[in-house]
């Protein structure tokens, strides 16, 4: 009695690892994974706003600022659809990575001014206003921080091993290139 129970578990484990799985249970196995931010690092710029002197004869301000951004990428695997299963292979076009400017800081102790003496101080606001067009420049240079592709990378580490868990093998289709503008426009959040 025994040998038939054990000989029957034994059926019916090989008969659960021969199972199709379907596009719908990969994808909603895929999708469950939360956004993985996987690549992250901190870019800074300086800001030199220098005004122009009044008719000539006050001087000219200069403000040197410095800016930092935390910068973070990485791909948003519930928005994964474009999978085909043929085999034991799966197919996979990567969804657009997201990249956000986590937040932006002025580096205060590292600001110069230089203002002539007949010329007002900047105002607070003045350096904040200035100190966003460095976040601006950063967010316009996304492409040479090089985050795409780890994030890419990262993604599909994740994306393989799910599918290698449910007996198949990942194959990664036409990993997108993006120029900077592209990268732009995927920034989600701006600081």
């Amino acid at each position: 009695m025994k040998r038939l129970i054990y000989l029957i578990g034994f059926l019916l484990l090989l008969s659960c690892s021969g199972r199709q799985v379907s596009e719908e249970e990969l994808l909603h196995s895929i999708n469950t994974t939360p956004m993985l931010y996987t690549v992250q690092c901190v870019a800074q710029t300086t800001v030199i706003e220098r005004s122009a002197p009044i008719k000539g004869l006050f001087g000219q301000r200069t403000a040197i600022i410095p800016v930092e951004a935390n910068i973070k990428a990485g791909i948003d695997l519930s928005k994964l659809s474009k999978i085909r299963i043929s085999g034991k292979k799966v197919y996979i076009t990567l969804p657009d990575p997201v990249i956000e400017i986590e937040s932006t800081r002025i580096l205060n102790d590292e600001i110069v001014t230089s203002v002539a003496p007949l010329r007002f101080n900047f105002t607070h606001d003045e350096l904040a206003q200035i100190a966003r067009k460095g976040t601006d420049a950063i967010r316009s240079d996304l492409e040479k921080y090089n985050l795409v592709v780890p994030a890419q990378e990262q993604a599909e580490m994740v994306i393989a091993s799910i599918v290698s868990r449910m007996g198949m093998e990942a194959v990664f289709e036409n990993r997108p290139q993006y120029e900077n503008q592209e990268l732009f426009n995927l920034s989600s959040r701006y600081d």
